[in-house]
């Protein structure tokens, strides 16, 4: 027996366009893209021995040079225990070192090698050409447009305006200083 559909007025677009209210499908949208993506680039980076996790820690240590564990979580959305995993996986690869700072010997830096830094090359490569294929047909003005909505959200989302602005600006404003 199939359930019925919902009658509830915040659950419909008010235009009938959209199968549910616009936010709900934008954000679900969202969610599908990224699990799209996300499979599609991880099968695209198998063959350099990469997931799309180790790609996204990569990312963040080429954008920053050495950078703490807690950064790298940050900037990835991935949470510690599943980062420890990657940056062994990392480590154990050759692509990148983990390093003590003298001042704080429990710090630890994750840093590139010059092998990580030639795998991260060709996994840009990849990178582009995928979100250049999910991206065409889209005029310019409206991903622009798209980018300026997702900001609003991350607005809306982040805890504090340091990290609302670390996020947006990729950059470490307000993630250096411990702030969530």
């Amino acid at each position: 027996m199939s359930a019925e559909p919902s009658t509830d007025p915040s659950s419909t677009d008010s235009e009938g366009e959209f199968p549910f209210a616009t936010g709900d499908y934008l954000l679900h949208l969202l969610a599908i893209i990224a699990l799209f993506r996300d499979s599609a680039l991880d099968a695209r980076l198998r063959p350099l021995g990469l997931n799309v996790s180790r790609y996204r820690a990569m990312a963040v240590l080429n954008r920053f040079g050495a950078c703490t564990m807690t950064e790298v979580a940050k900037f990835t959305g991935v949470d510690r225990t599943t980062l420890t995993r990657v940056a062994d996986q990392l480590v154990a690869a050759g692509w990148a070192e983990r390093l003590s700072e003298a001042k704080d010997r429990r710090q630890v830096l994750l840093q590139f090698t010059a092998a990580g830094r030639e795998v991260f090359a060709k996994a840009v490569a990849i990178l582009v050409d995928v979100n250049a294929h999910l991206v065409d047909g889209v005029p310019e003005e409206t991903r622009r447009a798209t980018a300026k909505v997702l900001m609003q959200v991350v607005e809306n989302m982040a805890p504090s305006r340091l990290v609302r602005n670390g996020i947006i600006n990729f950059s470490r404003e307000g993630l250096e200083d411990g702030e969530d």
